[in-house]
């Protein structure tokens, strides 16, 4: 009886091994990304990095030459308009300040002083003239009285004579001061505009240097996010010379770099989402670079709608770009080593998921997650979309 059964097992044990494929090679499953052909509407989606960029940025520039004696705030910290970032030094500069003040507040008392005098000439002259038209009025009586005597014969016509040339010669001299206070109108009008003219240039020019000593101190010219400051305390300065930058952190957008391969798909006008790992906003693309940069394109994102908690400048985001939708159509999992619209090479699985063959199939357009399959798939089929370098020379596998 023992015999029997040893043979029995001998027999079951070569119909086994009989079944076993030693010949296809074998691929661990649980190594493998595997995916199911689907039939439907496929979503055209490129992913790509970038950062939150402030739409409103301010370098900040030395306006006047002097030394960085101390910075007052580091990059990170919010300002607001006119608060100070940097204090610098300049002694010449503070001393010709004061001298200017000195300057222009002495020509105020200076001008009033020569406003004095003028107004003073002018009511002396005035005075001359009112002496000259009493005389000249007391002249035009004495004339009128011996007009009167000498027609009744009672005084010469001499006498006469004489009168009526007195009376010409005041009238003149009368005339002379009226046009020697005209003149003297003029001058003082002209003495006074050139001491004005002076006191103006001189409280210009204290308000020049007066500004410039005040910029000294480099003012924060919007509010917003310090983005660097790029000086050191006893580092000489001079007008132009870059102190930092502010962006505002309220007036956000999105810079994306995608990928060269993939942003001739983009568009301005497509929708976006931005995720800043604090949560997504909307957006839409507005600009296109036109030049790829270091293997990416620059594309510009319009945020709509309220920024997630911690937006600000210099953000670290992800976002997808929606490029399209194909109605009806047979997409899968993307392959790792597929492109836009091209013949390529996958391993299908057979019915029972045990092997997997190689087949050429004809790829069309490739999305953040899925390829469209125009030919060689159908619905329902499972493909490897994993790595495939460990066989990729075998026509078959053995899926353990």
């Amino acid at each position: 009886m023992v015999i029997p059964a040893v043979a029995l097992l001998a027999i079951g044990g070569g119909v086994t091994l009989a079944n076993i494929d030693f010949s296809t090679h074998r691929v661990d499953r649980g190594k493998l990304s595997i995916e199911t052909v689907k039939q439907g509407t496929m979503e055209i989606k490129v992913s790509a990095n970038g950062q939150l960029l402030s739409k409103d940025i301010e370098e900040v520039v030395a306006q006047v030459p002097g030394r960085v004696a101390k910075k007052d705030v580091k990059p990170g910290d919010v300002v607001k308009v006119g608060q100070v970032m940097v204090e610098l030094t300049n002694p010449d500069l503070v001393a010709n300040a004061e001298q200017a003040q000195l300057a222009w507040e002495s020509a105020e008392p200076e001008l009033q002083s020569t406003e004095a005098d003028l107004q003073i000439n002018m009511l002396t002259q005035e005075g001359v003239i009112a002496q000259a038209q009493l005389y000249l009025e007391k002249a035009k009586l004495r004339r009128d009285n011996e007009r009167a005597l000498a027609s009744a014969g009672v005084i010469p016509e001499m006498q006469l004579k004489n009168s009526e040339l007195d009376e010409e010669q005041l009238r003149e001299t009368y005339a002379i001061e009226l046009s020697r206070l005209q003149k003297l109108r003029d001058s003082h009008q002209d003495q006074l505009a050139i001491h004005k003219f002076h006191a103006a240039e001189l409280a210009r020019a204290f308000d020049l240097i007066k500004t410039q000593a005040a910029d000294l101190n480099v003012l924060a010219g919007i509010s917003g996010i310090v983005q660097a400051i790029d000086v050191e305390v006893g580092q000489q300065m001079q007008p132009g010379s870059p102190i930092g930058s502010i962006a505002q952190q309220d007036k956000l957008y999105a810079e994306l770099k995608v990928p060269a391969r993939e942003a001739g798909q983009v568009q301005s006008g497509q929708n976006v989402i931005v995720d800043t790992r604090n949560g997504t906003v909307n957006g839409i693309v507005t600009r296109v670079a036109p030049g790829v940069t270091d293997g990416t394109v620059a594309v510009d994102v319009d945020l709509q709608g309220a920024l997630p908690a911690g937006a600000r400048p210099q953000l670290q985001i992800e976002g997808i770009i929606y490029i399209s939708r194909i109605p009806n159509t047979l997409y899968v999992g993307t392959p790792s080593y597929v492109k836009n619209n091209a013949a390529i090479t996958v391993y299908k699985l057979d019915p029972a998921g045990r092997y997997a063959t190689r087949v050429k199939i004809q790829a069309g357009k490739v999305s953040l997650n899925y390829m469209q399959v125009l030919q060689g798939l159908r619905a329902g089929d499972r493909i490897i979309t994993s790595e495939i370098g460990e066989f990729q020379d075998e026509d078959r596998v053995l899926l353990n």
